[in-house]
């Protein structure tokens, strides 16, 4: 059974999660580590490492607002994918924040991205284990699509306010219509 636990600043657990964080996440889509464990336990984000029976099998970091969980990463060891410790992961996730919507944001699909099959791949991921497509996105440096579990806000700012906790509000990303950002952001 997947075991939660809340990441230290400091320990092999802390390092396990480095690694995997840095790997499984290009650099372009992520603050520092150091500055991502600084901000844990902050403002009601959290750094949750998962095991099974002893064995590291990833983690998740998201932060929980007044009226959502927003999952900011969640990855698992390259070597233990396939055997349904993400879908474990969000289900804690979920079991941990009853009652409460999940929220996380994808790469938009492209045909021509590099990536595309994983792309692919990863919302298939993430509509199999429940959630839906919102409607909504941002961009930063790519198209990125919000999915949610449960019930979506009444006011899609409320997605930001959940982003922008992760750079202590020092940013601001702006919340459109994934029809509109598909349009180069032209409103017809």
């Amino acid at each position: 059974m997947l075991e939660a636990k809340h990441v230290s600043l400091f320990g092999a657990t802390t390092r396990r999660v480095k690694k995997l964080y840095e790997s499984a996440f290009p650099v372009e889509q992520r603050i520092p580590f150091w500055a991502l464990r600084l901000r844990a336990g902050m403002n009601g984000m959290e750094i949750v490492s998962y095991s099974d029976e002893g064995t590291f099998c990833g983690f998740s970091c998201q932060v929980v607002t007044d009226d959502m969980v927003y999952i900011y990463y969640l990855a698992v060891d390259p070597e233990l994918r396939g055997r349904g410790y993400g879908s474990q992961v969000l289900e804690l996730i979920k079991q941990s924040h009853p009652g409460m919507p999940v929220a996380l944001d994808i790469e938009s699909r492209k045909r021509n991205a590099d990536n595309a099959k994983q792309r692919e791949a990863r919302r298939a991921f993430y509509l199999k284990n429940g959630f839906t497509p919102t409607g909504y996105g941002f961009k930063d440096g790519d198209l990125f699509e919000i999915l949610i579990d449960g019930e979506k806000p009444e006011n899609p700012a409320r997605y930001a306010m959940a982003i922008d906790r992760l750079a202590f509000g020092l940013t601001h990303t702006l919340i459109r219509p994934m029809s509109e950002l598909r349009e180069g952001g032209k409103k017809h």
